[in-house]
């Protein structure tokens, strides 16, 4: 297997924009460039799939309003591809495209009206097209047909980044997007391998500051910072069942989100309930650690909760130890999920699984994706 170069593009639940990476790497080994960049949506592209994800089934069941998003989120992640291309100056073999993902749910026994799936908007036909590039897409699909959650598809990236910093095991990988989720590398390649989404991210403190101060987030994790946790509240909260649940197990953005009406959070000033809702994130992360076969030797986070310095406080000391959150050689917090995209579709182009039983519940180890040709 030779190397390739591939764009990995990903658009996590918070839809802000686009994270964008090349990575060289033939699916077993990686090589990062440092050729990368973030691209917001434009403005109807954003409050478009907003719209749909706050009720996907009425959304989607309009064909048109359907095709009309698919193509707007192919458009921008073109944009984003072309710059990057222009960046890095050499042929560029593959694009790995996540899409949009408007609604997750891997439950066989949901009531939803969109019952067992998982969907990720974005036109991979238009986008190959508009870069005269191959592009992998659907990345989910062949891991739910396996009977698998479809996530988290990242553990084996973080198994590679790992091994190419030769660090000692085990060794837990937190990323904080809408939803957090985890990965747990052990000795035995993916073997050792545990993955599974641990609760809410950052999806529940957004939508909180955006319900009642109309902001986008609690930047830095300054008014939470002002407030007290309400104990109680998350005591009340944990009793939810999927914090019973065994792995493999995940999330959609969604799935906490009554819990923003709970009577007695709604009468919380506006700093204690940033406290407790920035407070809950971080317990349930170490609520799930603590489950794990072995403490990890150390524990690194991703994605923008990383940034809330309330939030990485209140989960360093649930754990009681420090975390990696900077960019070191090896690790690009920023981009790990981009960079996630390209790797899977390496693995892909040459066959090699992308899930494994035991971090999706798969029934075998499954190569997920399918490809856009270029005209």
């Amino acid at each position: 297997m030779h190397e390739l170069s591939i764009i990995g593009l990903m658009s996590g639940t918070s839809a802000d924009g686009i994270d964008a990476a090349v990575l060289i790497t033939d699916g077993v080994r990686v090589r990062r460039t440092g050729i990368c960049g973030h691209f917001e949506y434009r403005q109807d592209t954003r409050q478009a799939i907003r719209a749909c994800c706050a009720d996907p089934a009425m959304f989607l069941a309009d064909a048109a309003t359907r095709t009309s998003l698919d193509t707007a989120i192919a458009v921008d992640h073109a944009a984003a591809v072309q710059a990057l291309c222009a960046a890095f100056g050499d042929r560029i073999d593959l694009i790995g495209f996540h899409g949009q993902t408007v609604y997750h749910n891997a439950r066989a026994d949901t009531a939803h009206p969109l019952g067992r799936q998982t969907i990720q908007l974005g036109d991979a036909h238009y986008l190959a097209t508009a870069t005269s590039i191959n592009v992998v897409h659907n990345v989910r699909q062949a891991d739910m047909d396996a009977g698998g959650e479809g996530a988290p598809l990242a553990p084996i990236y973080h198994a590679a980044v790992f091994d190419s910093m030769q660090i000692d095991l085990p060794v837990v990988l937190v990323n904080i997007g809408g939803v957090a989720n985890l990965t747990y590398v052990s000795a035995g390649g993916p073997h050792g391998l545990i993955g599974f989404d641990t609760g809410p991210g950052n999806a529940l403190i957004d939508d909180f500051m955006m319900s009642r101060l109309q902001a986008a987030c609690d930047l830095d994790g300054v008014l939470a910072a002002t407030g007290t946790v309400n104990h109680g509240l998350i005591s009340s909260w944990m009793h939810h069942p999927y914090f019973a649940q065994k792995w493999p197990k995940s999330l959609d953005r969604q799935n906490f989100s009554k819990l923003l009406l709970d009577a007695e959070f709604t009468g919380l000033s506006d700093g204690d309930a940033a406290a407790t809702l920035t407070y809950f994130t971080a317990h349930t992360i170490a609520h799930a650690i603590g489950k794990l076969p072995v403490m990890p030797r150390s524990v690194f986070v991703a994605g923008g909760g990383r940034r809330n310095l309330s939030m990485m406080r209140d989960l360093s000391s649930c754990l009681s130890m420090p975390l990696v959150t900077e960019k070191i050689n090896a690790f690009d917090a920023d981009m790990l999920e981009a960079e996630l995209m390209a790797f899977l579709a390496a693995r892909f182009h040459y066959g090699l699984p992308t899930s494994f039983p035991s971090t999706t519940g798969c029934r075998i180890p499954v190569s997920g994706g399918q490809l856009a040709l270029a005209r």
